[in-house]
């Protein structure tokens, strides 16, 4: 990958992680489900660190047309565990509320696939090792949060169907 493409593909990595970080906070401040907010403050702060990590390549790729080390991007899986991965047992209980919560992560859910998309295209045009494991880390990482935010979608919807007595015919 030449210089050029990879520093366009960064701008683009750097532009997608700031819509991250902009919408998982927007979504933490308006939630009242303390686990709610924690996880997407927490989902805020893990697009933040990729964000760092790219704005560091980006650094160094302009500088020196090289790759900088990458560092682990640790995540913080266990805000996903239990039943409800995201909010927690009282929400669960409340579905009127559920709204906001199911086009929060309806937008989270696509903004992930999005990603994961992008960072395997990167990662499948990057000609250097070092890019090829940052690109696979990051990928990784995002299927995380999808997998998280799928699961409660659907733990959600199932909820709501049961609520309105709705049986989907197959």
């Amino acid at each position: 990958m030449d210089k050029e493409k990879a520093l366009k593909g960064l701008k683009t990595a750097l532009q997608t992680e700031l819509n991250g970080i902009e919408f998982y906070k927007m979504a933490a401040d308006k939630r009242t489900d303390p686990k709610a907010k924690e996880v997407f403050k927490m989902l805020a702060n893990d697009e933040i660190m990729h964000f760092n990590e790219l704005q560091k390549q980006f650094k160094t790729v302009l500088s020196s047309n090289r790759w900088a080390p990458s560092v682990t991007l640790k995540e913080a899986q266990h805000m996903f565990e239990g039943t409800s991965p995201i909010f927690g047992d009282e929400f669960m209980t409340r579905i009127t509320e559920k709204h906001f919560e199911v086009t929060a992560l309806s937008i989270g859910a696509l903004l992930e696939t999005s990603a994961i998309d992008f960072y395997r295209r990167m990662k499948e045009e990057a000609d250097d090792k070092t890019a090829r494991e940052l690109f696979e880390q990051l990928q990784n990482w995002e299927k995380g949060h999808l997998e998280a935010i799928s699961r409660q979608l659907d733990i959600i919807k199932e909820e709501q169907w049961q609520e309105m007595r709705f049986e989907p015919l197959f």
